[in-house]
């Protein structure tokens, strides 16, 4: 339990990073890596960042995603396979409510919540963009899209970011409750995405509007440490 605690610690709460900052002379922003390389801070498409897709196909989670984990803030829940993934209560991030591992590989999501006045999907993106930015060293953003999930309305995100000098591919979910926002996001190194993207789409899929959760959840499963390369 302390082991899973750990790391999701160090890959998505300790963005601050080593690598140094500089401009080019046309006034954008690089960041320059221990290993001599450098990168633009962010090589989002400028339409990607402004605009939002709508994809018209209807989304549904995974078959084999049987257990439902409620929200104890919002009317919100998510559907894993706990044969696929491991679980544990969060107590790294106020707003990170349960966090999973892959049992097989080394992909990681996190299940949030936030009692926040938050008006729009559209704002919502911006928030997050906006947060990302601050505390990444890099950051692209590939796509964003209005979805209909499981019979809910939600904003689709994937994106890359570099922490502490490595690149972290993400997909995510979220909606809007009537007392704020919910979502789950999933991600991996950029380097196993490929062979990860199932297993994260199907956690991120799982994202369902759900009564609030009364009692309080406690899980206490025993994750194995990442499968080493």
């Amino acid at each position: 339990m302390k082991k899973i605690t750990i790391i999701f610690f160090a890959l998505l709460y300790s963005f601050s990073s080593s690598q140094t900052k500089a401009l080019t002379e046309d006034g954008k922003e690089v960041v320059l890596f221990d290993n001599k390389t450098w990168r633009f801070v962010n090589e989002s498409d400028e339409k990607t960042m402004d605009e939002i897709i709508t994809n018209n196909t209807i989304f549904n989670k995974s078959a084999d995603a049987t257990f439902l984990l409620k929200s104890q803030k919002l009317d919100s829940g998510i559907y894993f396979n706990p044969k696929q993934w491991k679980t544990v209560k969060a107590d790294i991030s106020p707003i990170a409510e349960y966090t999973f591992q892959d049992i097989t590989s080394q992909s990681y999501g996190v299940f949030v919540s936030e009692k926040a006045p938050i008006q729009t999907l559209k704002n919502l993106k911006n928030l997050i963009i906006s947060n990302l930015q601050k505390r990444a060293s890099f950051f692209r953003l590939i796509s964003s899209e209005y979805r209909t999930l499981n019979g809910i309305n939600v904003l689709f995100l994937e994106y890359i970011a570099n922490i502490q000098g490595m690149d972290f591919h993400y997909m995510a979910n979220y909606y809007l409750t009537e007392g704020g926002y919910t979502g789950v996001f999933s991600y991996t190194f950029e380097n196993l995405f490929v062979s990860s993207k199932t297993k994260i789409e199907s956690l991120i899929n799982g994202l369902v509007k759900a009564e609030r959760s009364k009692v309080k959840e406690v899980i206490e499963y025993t994750s194995p440490a990442p499968v080493s390369n």
